[in-house]
């Protein structure tokens, strides 16, 4: 009883042996994200890897470790990397014969597959140049070039400054004319 907990699952003081039997009952997702952490991957790489967030990266995690026993990352890590290589020595290997495939290829005159090839050749190589529709045609610059260069930043601020200043300016203006309207009235 001194390497399980109450609950019956493994304890971290276990080893990666003890880890092992729970391997086989996660789910492909839980697999998914243990191959990323048997191979050392934070769980921002990981999330990047499988296009989710790193939340759910996070709490498959922690399903493995409180079915494992909340072994630590890698503990958990090692202990996978050993199960990867215990399935993989469990397969059956390769045959030496394969039947479908027969012993050897019958010896073919080599020279007449090359002739057929040549008569089909081009005789002369031609090189074609294709661009693109918005490459051919002249476009006006969308972005002035003097926000875009050496001082881009410096130049898009002062441009954002000037157009909240011309719209604070035509905002008292107006409420200016509406006041003297207001006033007439």
């Amino acid at each position: 009883m001194a390497d399980s907990n109450l609950t019956g699952q493994a304890s971290p003081r276990a080893g990666g042996a003890g880890l092992l039997h729970v391997f086989p009952g996660l789910t492909p997702k839980q697999h998914e994200v243990l191959r990323f952490v048997s191979e050392n991957r934070t769980s921002k790489e990981i999330a990047w890897e499988l296009g989710i967030s790193e939340s759910a990266v996070n709490q498959r995690i922690e399903g493995v470790r409180i079915r494992t026993g909340s072994p630590p990352r890698a503990e958990l890590a090692r202990a996978y990397r050993q199960y990867l290589t215990d399935q993989d020595a469990a397969c059956n290997p390769i045959p030496d014969k394969i039947p479908q495939v027969p012993g050897g290829l019958p010896d073919a005159p080599l020279g007449v597959q090359d002739d057929r090839a040549a008569s089909l050749a081009l005789s002369d190589a031609m090189t074609y140049t294709v661009t693109a529709p918005w490459q051919r045609e002249a476009f006006e610059r969308v972005v002035p070039e003097v926000l875009d260069g050496a001082n881009a930043g410096l130049s898009r601020t002062a441009a954002m400054v000037a157009i909240a200043g011309g719209m604070l300016l035509v905002a008292m203006v107006g409420l200016g004319v509406i006041r003297a309207l207001a006033d007439l009235i």
